[in-house]
């Protein structure tokens, strides 16, 4: 009977050993688990982040270049006024020296009428008449 105590002892402890044994392969499993759940987890986190920092940089991007062009137009519509500005300026100097050439080819503008004699009537000598 001792033999078979002995062996039943020996295969309690063999066992308990081998309970033991796939308690911490267990136990490791989880951990490895429970560890590759937080590397998904920040992984996600970060490209979340990511994303969101591209999204916002592609708005930053789109909203300066709503800016710079509106800055263009606002720069092009004011040259194109300044430029009909010029425009209309020589346009007014132009005609404004072709009326004085043609003032001077035409002479002097005479004072008195060359009909009477070269003396004009006062009003008092134009109501007499009448």
């Amino acid at each position: 009977m001792r033999g078979t105590e002995k062996a039943a002892k020996q295969q309690e402890a063999e066992a308990a050993k081998a309970a033991k044994k796939q308690q911490a392969e267990a136990a490791e499993a989880a951990k490895a688990a429970k560890q590759q759940e937080a590397e998904a987890a920040k992984a996600a986190k970060k490209e979340k982040a990511d994303a969101e920092k591209a999204a916002n940089q592609q708005a930053d991007a789109e909203k300066a270049a709503k800016k710079q062009k509106a800055e263009a137009e606002k720069a092009a519509k004011k040259e194109k006024a300044e430029a009909d500005k010029a425009a209309k300026k020589e346009k007014v100097d132009v005609e404004k020296a072709a009326k004085q050439q043609a003032a001077a080819a035409a002479g002097p503008i005479p004072k008195r009428p060359a009909a009477q004699g070269g003396k004009s009537e006062s009003n008092q000598t134009k109501r007499r008449k009448r």
